[in-house]
């Protein structure tokens, strides 16, 4: 009775983590496609733009290939392997031969080549060597905006990674077992229980993260032991995190970028509707930025857009947020405060940001501003566009100023 007991019990169990493991591939693939989307935009091409025989991938405007690129945190964080083919041809990738030289510029085999770019489809493989690794992998094509095949994303975890977690699992059952057969029987059906149920909730909490809901909080279920499902959560909450920070955070400034600042504007208006909220927008620009850039060069422009940020930063805690909108533009939202208040409030600010000058320069940085009200009803696009004519207004007057209408 034993040995049916755990070999019924262990084979369930590699069955389920192979179903597992697919479904977090898939997941995988589906979030680094996600990721790239979101933080990069445009199609994926290539070209050997140094005729020295190897491609560099772009995805749009920008380069992805290369070193300490965005797909080695985010490895790191699912704990996977990732690779982007260009056609058949692996041009990004973490995988490393045992010298540490990454497998960019080999081929898919012939049986991916056939099963993913020549049907289309999505394919999930449970025995793969994987630059001579046993794995399990999954390819996914890449389609441009015409619906054409332009390459594959892979996903793969080495097998031998399953196995250890398998042996975690499978060996207090083995060891209770041979205690006594009943004891087992009893232990497996609570056990099991639990664990299906542990393991419901960690897929049911990974596929929301998925979903790009990085706020939700981690069911408390999955941290009751300290075992391999409260670190796969662990470590689906600590990838949420550093998600979130590539998605609505600007590298440069550490502030929060458009598209945070877009979803921002739409929660203020929906509240000054509901709740009768007042709030005050501002659309910001330094000052003649441009030549900044061009006499001390982007160095010291990118050096600038920080130190102003640090002020802007400073300048809204307890009132609101500051955002890079783009470039030199930055968008301040005042949070329940009416117009008169919120200029008097920007005054500081401005004068803070007046305190910059260039390293070893006489050259002070100064901004000008377009200050308005969200009046409740009107729309996001309406108040950006009279806090723009407001900015422009201001840079047409003498810059260094606030326009507030």
């Amino acid at each position: 009775m034993t040995v049916i007991i755990v070999s019924v019990s262990v084979s369930g169990l590699y069955t389920l983590t192979s179903d597992k493991v697919r479904e977090e591939l898939t997941r995988d693939a589906d979030m680094a496609m996600y990721v790239f989307d979101t933080v990069y935009t445009g199609e994926y091409w290539a070209e050997d733009a140094d005729s020295d025989g190897e491609l560099e991938m772009y995805k749009g405007a920008q380069r992805i290939n290369g070193e300490d690129t965005i797909i080695d945190d985010l490895a790191k964080q699912l704990e996977i392997d990732i690779s982007i083919f260009y056609k058949d041809v692996r041009l990004l990738t973490t995988l490393k031969d045992s010298d540490g030289n990454r497998a960019i510029g080999t081929s898919s085999s012939v049986v991916v080549k056939n099963d993913v770019l020549k049907t289309g489809e999505s394919k999930f493989y449970s025995n793969v060597l994987v630059y001579d690794t046993k794995s399990y992998a999954f390819y996914k094509p890449i389609r441009d905006e015409n619906g054409e095949i332009s390459g594959m994303i892979a996903v793969s975890r080495s097998q031998e990674s399953v196995k250890q977690e398998m042996l975690w699992y499978t060996m207090p059952i083995f060891i209770v077992c041979l205690a006594t057969a009943f004891l087992i029987g009893y232990i497996m059906v609570y056990f099991h229980r639990k664990l299906a149920e542990r393991i419901e909730k960690m897929d049911n909490y990974m596929n929301t993260l998925s979903n790009g809901e990085f706020d939700i909080e981690m069911p408390r279920e999955l941290g009751l032991y300290d075992d391999e499902i409260k670190r796969l959560s662990n470590s689906g909450k600590k990838m949420a995190r550093s998600i979130k920070t590539l998605v609505e955070f600007d590298a440069l400034t550490e502030l929060n970028n458009r598209r945070f600042a877009d979803k921002k504007l739409e929660e203020i208006r929906i509240r000054s509707v509901e709740q009768g909220l007042r709030y005050c927008v501002c659309i910001s620009d330094i000052d003649f930025f441009k030549k900044v850039n061009d006499t001390y060069g982007h160095e010291m422009g990118d050096e600038v857009l920080r130190r102003v940020a640090a002020k802007l930063k400073l300048g809204m805690v307890g009132k609101g947020i500051a955002a890079r909108w783009g470039g030199e533009e930055f968008l301040l939202i005042f949070e329940n405060r009416e117009l008169d208040i919120a200029r008097r409030e920007l005054s500081i600010i401005m004068d803070d940001v007046r305190t910059i000058w260039i390293p070893d320069t006489d050259r002070q940085i100064t901004m000008s501003f377009g200050l308005t009200a969200l009046e409740p009803g009107e729309s996001i696009d309406e108040v950006l566009q009279r806090a723009d004519s407001n900015l422009y207004e201001a840079k047409e007057n003498g810059r260094n100023q606030i326009i507030c209408k």
